[in-house]
């Protein structure tokens, strides 16, 4: 399936996330749910198109990438809450947009905060558990459904623990293999690698297959994240749709900052970095330190690095031409992205 082939069943794919996500009944927490899966790129579920190829059950395919989708709202539900932000793609997150209402509701400050943060939590659990069970419902063969399932576990587990070790290192410089094993276990897996693997499994496809658009997966996973990572920081917040200041007052590992910091200049900033207090000031002193020592340069060199990488893969995987072509265009939209 190509690109183009893809895009004409992105509309089956929007139209069954939305009825995997609907509310069984009126209730904050299912109305939450059910707000918090539009507006994406939908990037997961094309992957899991494009490597389905032409496989004969289409509604297996559909219903997998749109798991992958809730799998992934899910996921930034809480990653908001762990990271305190108050705006997803331009919008109120499901938290501050839930704390908001109790304060209009006449709840104190204290309680409608608390109120918000269980919402975003118990609306990410909601989602979650609605993709699995989409999942587990496809219909296909055993042990097709198992290895489905093998991967969603593996990658679901290793989002934990990055989302966990990326809080952990908040603030300190991690060595860059540290880095890369975050950005490959927070994002990578979960976005890329999974949502390949699991349609180059629906559309049949050798093992050897299946492993190649795997790695490849990871890798273009990396590129993806080291583009966000810098997204986060030097993004126009009206392109992007989220805080330019989050990463700086979170004192995210980041590679950016990893490197910005070998730099003497970055004393004069470093009580900036990972300050929740930090203002628009203090982040543009911090920009301009990344800036000047070259760190904003070398990882920018780090994605040519991991594209030319990813390319290489592309071109030795055992599939065919159209599919090489269709991630190609997916490599250089991940690269060169600008939200």
């Amino acid at each position: 399936m190509t690109v183009v082939g893809a895009e004409t069943m992105l509309a089956d794919v929007e139209r069954r996330i939305a009825a995997l996500a609907a509310p069984t009944r009126p209730h904050p927490v299912q109305a939450a749910a059910a707000g918090a899966v539009g507006g994406g790129k939908l990037l997961r579920p094309r992957l899991v198109l494009i490597a389905a190829g032409d496989a004969v059950d289409r509604d297996a395919v559909v219903t997998a990438a749109a798991a992958i989708e809730l799998l992934h709202a899910a996921l930034l539900v809480h990653d908001d809450v762990i990271d305190a932000d108050a705006e997803r793609r331009g919008e109120p997150t499901v938290a501050h947009a839930a704390t908001s209402t109790a304060v209009a509701a006449g709840l104190d400050s204290a309680s409608a905060r608390r109120l918000g943060l269980t919402t975003a939590i118990v609306a990410g659990d909601a989602l979650l558990v609605r993709a699995l069970a989409a999942l587990g419902r496809i219909d296909v063969p055993a042990a097709t459904r198992i290895r489905l399932l093998d991967v969603v576990e593996r990658s679901m587990v290793h989002a934990a623990e990055g989302e966990h070790d990326d809080v952990l290192l908040a603030g300190s410089a991690p060595e860059e293999a540290v880095i890369t094993r975050i950005l490959e276990d927070k994002t990578a897996d979960y976005s890329f690698r999974a949502p390949l693997e699991i349609g180059a499994l629906l559309g049949g496809r050798e093992d050897a297959a299946v492993e190649a658009l795997g790695e490849i997966g990871l890798r273009l996973g990396v590129v993806y994240q080291l583009r966000d990572d810098m997204l986060g920081v030097f993004g126009d917040e009206a392109v992007t749709g989220k805080s330019a200041l989050s990463d700086i007052r979170a004192g995210a590992p980041t590679l950016l900052s990893a490197l910005a910091r070998r730099d003497p200049a970055w004393a004069s900033v470093a009580q900036h970095y990972g300050d929740p207090t930090a203002d628009a000031g203090a982040a543009s002193r911090v920009r301009a330190v990344m800036r000047g020592s070259g760190a904003l340069a070398a990882v920018e060199q780090r994605i040519a690095d991991g594209c030319a990488r990813v390319r290489e893969l592309i071109a030795a995987a055992p599939v065919e031409q159209r599919l090489r072509d269709d991630l190609l265009d997916i490599l250089s939209r991940c690269a060169e992205r600008a939200r």
